[in-house]
């Protein structure tokens, strides 16, 4: 798992871009934090009142039904993995290469 999330950083930095790297390492690991802080509190299906009425005897019973805890922090960095591959393939510091004739 920690190589799977060192490719991810350094492919969110760029690859080949040392600073980029750490920038990317940073930043996983602030995402990663930030997710599993608050993927319980979002996912809180009590806290819906919609949703508190369809789960009513799971919510008289003990206030909170979490879909999903911050167990799935590593779900985070693999989101991040492929948005990054979608939208800028190059990283946040990569540099764009252009075509040869």
């Amino acid at each position: 798992m920690l190589g799977l999330k060192a490719f991810s950083a350094a492919v969110l930095g760029g690859i080949g871009n040392l600073a980029g790297a750490m920038l990317g390492g940073i930043l996983l690991g602030v995402v990663e934090a930030l997710g599993a802080g608050y993927i319980g509190e979002f996912t809180d299906l009590c806290r819906y009142s919609w949703l508190a009425d369809l789960l009513a005897e799971r919510c008289a019973q003990n206030q909170h039904f979490v879909l999903f805890g911050s167990n799935y922090q590593d779900v985070f960095a693999f989101l991040v993995l492929i948005a990054v591959l979608v939208f800028r393939p190059s990283g946040l510091l990569g540099e764009r290469v252009g075509d040869r004739a």
